[in-house]
């Protein structure tokens, strides 16, 4: 039987490449939201533009959009007025934000863990791990209480003891959380800081 320990330690084969890229894609955070505004407000407009075409193919357009007037400012207005190029600035900012937007990944509520197979994709709530890091924090001898807090890469442990003195423990639940996330094997390693609130003599 393979251990956790061994699976980890085997080189990184050309299927556990391909599970890597596949989880990392599944748990991927995505931005639904702007999506939504930007898709929403593309329609709108594209909406009243085909009524207003339609509307002024068979007579009687709607005025929704002032068509006459917009030709007329076009037709007397050059690239070097300041108008124009305040809004071509505002129109360039405004795609240059929607496209920082889209690169930029969100907070994923997923923490991706090994699998070494592409057909399986397996993952971890942030309040999961966070409940998994008290445990193994909580069975470490003198510790009371634990409070994890999970952002990005990094785990805060902040510990209370009723002892007044003891040096080793933050090495201690330190270690215990490692050997968890060993377990675990989430796809990315995740930094440990441990913080150590002693009783107060």
């Amino acid at each position: 039987m393979t251990t956790v320990e061994e699976a980890l330690g085997r080189p990184d084969t050309g299927a556990d490449r391909r599970a890597r890229r596949v989880a990392v894609h599944t748990f991927r955070p995505r931005r639904s939201w702007p999506a939504v505004i930007t898709g929403f407000t593309v329609l709108v407009v594209a909406v009243v533009a085909a009524a207003e075409v339609v509307s002024a193919l068979a007579g009687s357009p709607l005025g929704l959009i002032p068509v006459r007037p917009a030709a007329a400012y076009a037709q007397s207005t050059t690239w070097s007025q300041p108008s124009v190029r305040i809004a071509s600035a505002v129109l360039a900012l405004i795609g240059l934000a929607l496209i920082a937007v889209a690169l930029t990944p969100g907070q994923s509520r997923w923490i991706p863990l090994r699998t070494d197979d592409p057909a399986l994709v397996v993952g971890l709530t942030r309040p999961a791990l966070r409940r998994a890091v008290a445990t193994a924090a909580r069975e470490i001898s003198g510790v009371d209480g634990v409070a994890v807090a999970v952002r990005g890469n990094r785990i805060r442990l902040h510990v209370r003891t009723c002892l007044r003195e003891a040096e080793g423990l933050p090495a201690e639940v330190t270690a215990a959380v490692e050997r968890r996330l060993t377990e675990l094997a989430p796809l990315r390693s995740l930094r440990i800081s441990t913080h150590v609130r002693y009783a107060e003599d």
